[in-house]
């Protein structure tokens, strides 16, 4: 198995990077090292793999490990109907013989009130677990799931070295461990399967990093790519006006349709009717626009959005209806989305009520916005909920470009 071109002399600071995870900072977790077990040697040497990413331990999500949080997240699901109908669905299970592999990276935790990285990383810190919870284990029946942990950077090292965050050691730390976790997962597991990248957030800044310094000259790696689905926020992933590809990437375009592989899934979400403001570290200029595709229409145009989902954990977010047992509840066919015709706004992707759903509506797009700001301290926008409102839509997309890819 070959190495990813240019990324060698990176594991070697991955290594450096997670050697020691026994402090703590900020809300990154607290007690505990790293675990050491190594185990998973390279598949047919016989021998132990030097990679810290070895361990088991460092993985939230991967299929040879006992505990992993994507098979165990409880995803159970009822579907409340337009007539007050309420549907207990099957539960999605893990599909232990999936062709194909999806590496998630999860979006940021960390709060800390100081720049910096999260430093503990085992045992798992619960904030981690639940973002693991809340996305990545939602494509676990389609494809088997790796999710490594990381040193990712706190959320005011955003703001403090906005727009060059990319530049600070702190982003570098973190791209540091995926690019690390991404190689040994390549080495050991990957066995030519083809796969699909999924990030949130931070976890999209790092993966979009990765195309750029990896996919996007490397023919053959690209040929294993089903999809890069970037969810928010899309400033680090641009096109040319007007075109699919360009810009941030010259050979892996934005995705148009369910049919088409190789190609990226991003957007930036935003209540349809809030004034969005322009940000001078988020505006480019020609020929560079904000790429945004939009997951209920790939095709372009507006579009009715699968569903809102959401856990009974969250109902200070969202009302949980009562008499549902299950821990999730799904209202399909809520929401309408489509992408900004201005493409230089700060969102790109809006979301509004549907005009023609007939049933009670747990939340608008609107009320859920302020919610996020209310209740978690968000930003003024639906970034905090986004795989909310488009999960269902994303797994079905990734599951339909995996059957046109032929896995």
């Amino acid at each position: 198995m070959r190495y990813l071109f240019g990324f060698m002399c990176l594991c070697v600071l991955g290594v450096v990077s997670l050697a020691g995870c026994g402090e703590t900072t900020g809300e990154g977790g607290s007690g505990g090292s790293a675990g050491t077990g190594g185990e998973g040697g390279a598949a047919g040497t016989g021998g132990m793999d030097a990679s810290p990413y070895a361990s088991k331990d460092l993985w939230l999500c991967r299929p040879d490990i006992e505990n992993d949080r994507c098979d165990t997240a409880d995803l159970s699901m009822t579907e409340i109907r337009p007539d007050g109908t309420k549907v207990v669905l099957d539960e999605v299970a893990p599909n232990p013989n999936a062709e194909v592999d999806c590496f998630y990276v999860y979006h940021t935790v960390n709060k800390s009130p100081e720049p910096g990285n999260t430093e503990t990383l085992v045992p798992h810190p619960e904030n981690v677990i639940q973002a693991v919870f809340r996305n990545g284990a939602h494509y676990r029946g389609v494809c088997r799931v790796f999710a490594p942990l990381y040193h990712q950077m706190s959320l005011i090292t955003y703001t403090a070295h906005w727009p060059n965050f990319e530049d600070t050691e702190f982003f570098q730390r973190a791209y540091d461990d995926i690019v690390e976790a991404f190689e040994y997962y390549m080495r050991v597991h990957n066995q030519g399967r083809s796969f699909v990248l999924i990030g949130h957030s931070q976890g999209s800044h790092i993966l979009a990093r990765l195309l750029e310094d990896g996919f996007d000259d490397d023919e053959e790696l690209r040929g294993q790519l089903i999809s890069a689905v970037l969810m928010g926020p899309t400033n680090r992933v641009q096109v040319l006006e007007g075109e699919p590809v360009g810009g941030s990437f010259d050979n892996i375009p934005l995705c148009t349709s369910a049919d088409q592989t190789g190609c990226v899934i991003a957007f930036d979400a935003n209540p349809a009717g809030v004034e969005t403001r322009y940000d001078i570290a988020t505006i480019y200029f020609p020929p560079n626009a904000r790429a945004c595709v939009n997951p209920s229409s790939l095709g372009g145009g507006s579009g009715t959005l699968a569903a809102l989902i959401y856990p009974r954990i969250y109902d200070s977010l969202i009302p949980f209806p009562e008499g549902v047992e299950t821990e999730w509840v799904r209202y399909p066919n809520i929401y309408t989305s489509r992408c900004s015709e201005e493409r230089r706004e700060v969102f790109v992707w809006f979301v509004d009520l549907s005009s023609e759903y007939t049933g009670e509506v747990p939340i608008t797009p609107q009320e859920l916005q302020e919610a996020l700001v209310e209740v978690w301290g968000a930003n003024k926008n639906l970034h905090s909920a986004e795989y909310f409102i488009a999960n269902t839509d994303l797994v079905r997309i990734v599951e339909q470009q995996i059957a046109s890819r032929g896995n």
